[in-house]
């Protein structure tokens, strides 16, 4: 006859063995009589998909999500997932995706973005002259450093291009430079602030 096992503190099924009979009471009552080892029981539980079987007098499906991950309804994004530890069904307010950005959320990303790429535009070499000049921040000091140099002595100066050439260049041709970086700037932010008002003006997260 086989016993049904279940462990000693958590009640919860384990497997089945066999059971040995009783000799004494087998001769005493003229039957099979057998031993019911401890944490065991004849009764046989009914198995679910699902669910562990736990012996409390009589066997209980509760059912089984260890191991698996969700969120509450009022976590936000970021949040890590939460895991089951113990038998039982989900908490209330469960959900099995991740919280996703809010549209206010998504809408200062898509302006950061935009932010950065006007940015990394603003200080790209720029053209004049059919030369191209780096102005990035240790550039544009070297310019107008030279702007004031040249503008005092009225000669020119030999200058590195962005692409390794080196011509020579005057205090106008300095200006020249940064009136392009500036017409560039201007257009880079008009662009930026045209894209911006696009984004606030979204009522969802598709737009």
């Amino acid at each position: 006859m086989q016993v049904y096992k279940y462990d000693e503190q958590t009640k919860e099924y384990i497997g089945t063995e066999q059971a040995l009979i009783d000799p004494l009471e087998t001769e005493l009552q003229g039957k099979e009589i057998y031993l019911l080892p401890s944490n065991a029981t004849f009764e046989k539980p009914n198995l679910q998909e699902g669910f562990a079987s736990v012996w409390n007098g009589k066997w209980e499906n509760i059912e089984d999500n260890r191991g698996k991950e969700y969120w509450l309804d009022t976590d936000t994004f970021g949040t890590p997932a939460k895991t089951m530890k113990e038998l039982g069904a989900f908490p209330a307010g469960a959900v099995f995706t991740a919280p996703q950005k809010t549209l206010e959320q998504l809408k200062q990303d898509k302006i950061n973005e935009f932010k950065s790429i006007r940015d990394t535009e603003e200080v790209k070499p720029i053209a004049y002259n059919g030369n191209l000049f780096d102005f990035d921040d240790k550039a544009r000091d070297r310019i107008n450093s030279a702007i004031i140099a040249l503008s005092i002595t009225g000669q020119s100066i030999e200058w590195t291009t962005a692409d390794n050439t080196n011509v020579l260049v005057t205090a106008d041709d300095m200006r020249g430079v940064v009136a392009n970086v500036a017409v560039r700037s201007n257009q880079l932010h008009a662009k930026y602030r045209e894209l911006k008002e696009q984004v606030l003006a979204c009522t969802t997260a598709e737009e």
